[in-house]
């Protein structure tokens, strides 16, 4: 949005023969250059090449986002442009050397792929040609767009757009317009004078943006209560329609054979029908939901980083559990809730027996039907592992449970060396076999979950596993031979590379995981983001936590969520009732600002009703999490809401 002017400005300068954008997605940059060449009669082709099936920086998504963009891109561009759905790759034979004029490069922004797609387009630039990178002042995780752009850029004449995001213009042909050539060539004052002037345009394009977007939502707000005015409403209507159906000449009847009295006793009788008849509706809609829905098995992710391991103390200080990051939260802007402090169960130790009864008991209460236990596997070596063993030895508490394999590396990401390696993990095929060697102990316990007698085992990062087909394969194969008939293996869709059907990695289901940050990118935005609010920011009038923070609405990110599509393969459904892992990192936190019991209740209930189980047992909703306190994502009493999410789950399963 920043760089729109700047790029219809671009179009202008260079009335191009040729334009193509290499990643599109929703369409605004490329709209914006069709709407440019529309405006100015330009003879242009436009082409936007993209597969719309997204990637890992902007989150994966459906063919509604091809959709939603033809509609509003082929009636006004349609006779001049055209959307290829190709990978980058195959679409550049559709097009001959030296025919290109102007290159928008926007697809994967790490460093190798967009070194790729430079090199491979690059004999595709006329003599006039020039090449836009976007996101050149993007440095964090693994873009690599700014590495790239430092370079090249002394290799050609070029010009930084340095607000926003950063656009870097590159004129890669000999054959330049004057303006353009001496835009690459001005001098720092004059480059200064610009850059400002088009910052101001797309400020004052933001603040339209922001103002639509306003309208929009008090638009929908008023939709909203005018819907429930109207049910109102119909039901005044209703009796105004009885006493008029009947009026004037059985008015005059009543009142000459009973009176005042009679008209008053029969309207409240013609009222206490309607009232009736209405109850009884709300509670067979109340009866259905409640046969529907009190079918699911809700099981909730469990983390048993709640007492002291020698690793732990060895990498983090004497006496390190997950309390430690917990308590030593602060709030990072007004209202911002931390830190996070326990009430009924206390600061718990999970290496006693009694906190883990009392987990238990509290969760069957309100209508959990069990854990899911992190299960932290190295090569045979496993950490965080006495509260599960003590469970599994024990047989207390007396509560179902499953596992999930958490295979990501350890590394000093809360103090900001998230690429210092604590504890790696390493995969062989003697290592699988031995890994679901021991899982067979916990599988053969009475109280481990399955879906009718196949053990239910996850895996949170599966694509992490170098060959997922031969190890799911191992496992099942083994299995077999320690006496199951089946396992039931489902993926976790924790980051977005984990979205193609499960069954291509060997697994039966996913497990959709909430929240699910990979695709906010896609659907909404920070709160408190762009121009405007840097401005305020520098002002004072916002926090800085807002921009060293991705801070998320709870009650939009769980409206989009509830209106998802399903994938076309087995997903079962997962909610949370909130995030924030500020206790958790220095910068760059994900929080969800906003969380209320009754908002997760509605989410909840939701995902329930739209949810139908592929099976009789094949019925499962995933709840993140049970006590994830250093990720504000807990089930358990906390001082501020008592009991009110777990009563809040309980009204929602519906329970009898």
């Amino acid at each position: 949005m920043d760089h729109i002017p700047f790029g219809m400005f671009l179009v202008d300068v260079l009335r191009p023969k040729v334009l193509v954008e290499l990643g599109t997605f929703s369409g605004v940059s490329f709209c914006a250059f069709c709407q440019a060449v529309k405006e100015l009669g330009v003879d242009t082709r436009c082409y936007a090449v993209d597969t719309w099936e997204g990637d890992p920086h902007n989150g994966y998504y459906g063919p509604e986002v091809l959709s939603e963009l033809k509609s509003h891109h082929d009636p006004l561009y349609g006779r001049f442009s055209r959307l290829i759905q190709s990978t980058f790759d195959e679409a550049v034979c559709q097009f001959e050397d030296s025919s290109i004029d102007l290159l928008h490069i926007d697809g994967f922004h790490a460093y190798e792929a967009v070194r790729h797609d430079f090199e491979i387009w690059l004999p595709k630039m006329s003599e006039r040609g020039v090449v836009l990178f976007h996101d050149i002042n993007v440095r964090e995780s693994d873009f690599g767009v700014w590495k790239l752009w430092e370079e090249i850029k002394p290799r050609y004449p070029h010009f930084d757009a340095t607000w926003g995001q950063g656009l870097g213009v590159l004129a890669v042909g000999n054959q330049q317009p004057d303006l353009l050539r001496s835009l690459c060539n001005s001098a720092d004052g004059k480059s200064r004078e610009v850059r400002n002037f088009f910052c101001e345009l797309g400020l004052r394009l933001e603040l339209a943006r922001e103002r639509d977007e306003l309208r929009l939502e008090l638009t929908r707000e008023r939709d909203e209560l005018t819907a429930r005015l109207q049910e109102q409403s119909n039901v005044i209507g209703s009796f105004q329609h009885s006493l008029r159906s009947s009026l004037p000449m059985r008015f005059f009847y009543i009142w000459s054979r009973e009176g005042l009295g009679g008209i008053a006793r029969r309207a409240l009788s013609k009222l206490s029908a309607m009232r009736r008849q209405l109850s009884a509706r709300r509670q067979r809609r109340r009866s259905e939901r409640n046969n529907r829905q009190v079918n699911v098995r809700p099981i909730a992710f469990y983390l048993p980083q709640f007492h002291r391991t020698a690793e732990n103390d060895s990498w983090w200080g004497e006496g390190f559990t997950e309390w430690t990051n917990v308590s030593s939260a602060r709030p990072r802007f007004s209202r911002h809730y931390q830190p996070k402090v326990p009430a009924d169960l206390g600061f718990y130790d999970l290496s006693r027996p009694e906190a883990r009864k009392a987990q238990a008991d509290l969760a069957k209460e309100y209508g959990i039907h069990g854990f899911c236990y992190y299960s932290y596997w190295f090569n045979g070596k496993r950490l965080l592992s006495r509260p599960f063993d003590e469970v599994l030895s024990s047989g207390e508490p007396d509560f179902p449970f499953c596992l999930c394999w958490a295979n990501e590396n350890w590394t000093r990401v809360w103090d900001g060396l998230d690429k210092n390696i604590l504890i790696e993990q390493s995969y062989s095929e003697e290592d699988d076999r031995q890994h679901i060697r021991w899982l067979a102990n916990a599988f053969w316990d009475k109280r481990y979950i399955k879906v009718g007698d196949r053990p239910l085992f996850l895996v949170y990062r599966a694509r992490s596993i170098p060959d997922p087909m031969r190890t799911t394969s191992i496992w099942r194969e083994e299995a077999r031979k320690l006496g199951f008939r089946e396992l039931y293996l489902c993926r976790v869709e924790s980051f977005g590379e984990e979205r193609q059907p499960p069954a291509c990695l060997g697994f039966d289901a996913s497990v959709e995981f909430q929240p699910d940050w990979s695709s906010f990118p896609a659907l909404t935005m920070p709160l408190r983001r762009g121009n405007v609010w840097r401005v305020f920011t520098r002002w004072g009038f916002s926090s800085d936590a807002y921009q060293q923070n991705d801070v998320y609405s709870y009650k939009r990110v769980a409206e989009l969520m509830c209106r998802r599509d399903a994938p076309p393969y087995k997903r079962f459904p997962g909610v949370t009732p909130g995030w924030d892992n500020s206790p958790r990192r220095k910068f760059g936190a994900i929080i969800l600002r906003g969380s209320t019991p009754k908002l997760y209740q509605r989410w909840l209930e939701a995902t329930i009703a739209r949810f139908e189980p592929y099976g009789p047992e094949e019925n499962l909703v995933f709840i993140n999490a049970w006590n994830e306190w250093g990720e504000g994502s807990y089930l358990e009493p906390d001082i501020r809401w008592g009991r009110a999410y777990l009563e809040a789950t309980r009204r929602a399963l519906r329970e009898k």
